[in-house]
């Protein structure tokens, strides 16, 4: 399913009246369509936790295996930052996943 968006121009100091938006630049993009959804790096950082829990690893050792820092780990298990896919394919080594493991979105429980 895709997600509109819609560009409007207003100042930063308007874009914080809503809360399902980004702003880039002055411009502010509202989603309109899937609200309730985790954006991507949310998602991603869910399932590196997850995927990292999984294996009973700290972040220190997931960190040593794929050569990356732990802070940078932490940051990315934080939602903090975007990751770019030289990293994702290193964790996802180390971790015996598939890359699309990552960014697989939660499924809904019974109701």
């Amino acid at each position: 399913m895709l997600l509109r968006m819609e560009i409007e121009e207003v100042s930063v100091h308007n874009a914080h009246a809503t809360s399902l938006c980004q702003v880039y630049r002055g411009a502010v993009y509202r989603a309109t369509g899937i609200l309730s959804r985790m954006d991507l790096r949310e998602t991603f950082a869910t399932n590196l936790r997850r995927l990292r829990n999984a294996r009973r690893w700290s972040q220190d050792e997931l960190a040593l295996e794929a050569k990356i820092s732990r802070s940078y780990l932490s940051q990315l298990e934080k939602g903090a930052y975007y990751v770019s896919i030289k990293i994702i394919g290193r964790l996802a080594d180390k971790l015996d996943v598939e890359p699309a493991e990552f960014l697989k979105r939660p499924t809904k429980r019974g109701r």
